[in-house]
């Protein structure tokens, strides 16, 4: 009787390992994408003459991280100023698997004070494949617009 029970268990042990690696082998693997920035317009800047601008983005922790400019503190902006924006690509934090979202926070570098938020907009994974597209920021008196587009890797 002990024989066939143990014999029973073994089998039922290995049914659920079965079943484990089933389960495990159907999960579905996390499909990534990247958001590819393209532009910065302003069309009103924030204050005086000019904004000094850069853009932040959440990673995957929720960590704010500078993506934009990507070799200098920020890009001088203006009315009418359009910025490329691809210097700023290679930040592994517009890496996001397409159930994921971040978002994009354009900023005014203040020497004196605090700097201001010139606007933020949600990025979802789910954008890839489509078009190009537009999103106006507007914040502490700037209106700008950011173009970018989500691709697969």
């Amino acid at each position: 009787m002990r024989g066939i029970a143990r014999v029973a268990t073994a089998a039922l042990l290995s049914l659920s390992s079965v079943a484990g690696f089933a389960a495990a082998a159907q999960a579905e693997p996390i499909d990534y994408v990247r958001i590819e920035l393209l532009e910065l317009t302003c069309h009103q800047q924030s204050e005086g003459d000019h904004d000094e601008a850069y853009l932040k983005v959440t990673d995957a922790n929720g960590n704010a991280v500078k993506v934009w400019p990507g070799s200098v503190k920020y890009q001088t902006m203006g009315p009418g100023y359009v910025r490329s924006m691809t210097d700023g690509n290679g930040n592994a934090a517009l890496v996001l698997g397409k159930q994921q979202a971040r978002t994009m926070t354009l900023w005014d570098y203040d020497t004196t004070s605090g700097d201001d938020k010139l606007g933020a907009t949600l990025v979802t994974g789910s954008e890839a494949g489509a078009e190009i597209q537009y999103r106006s920021l507007e914040g502490s008196g700037g209106v700008y617009t950011i173009a970018y587009r989500v691709i697969d890797i």
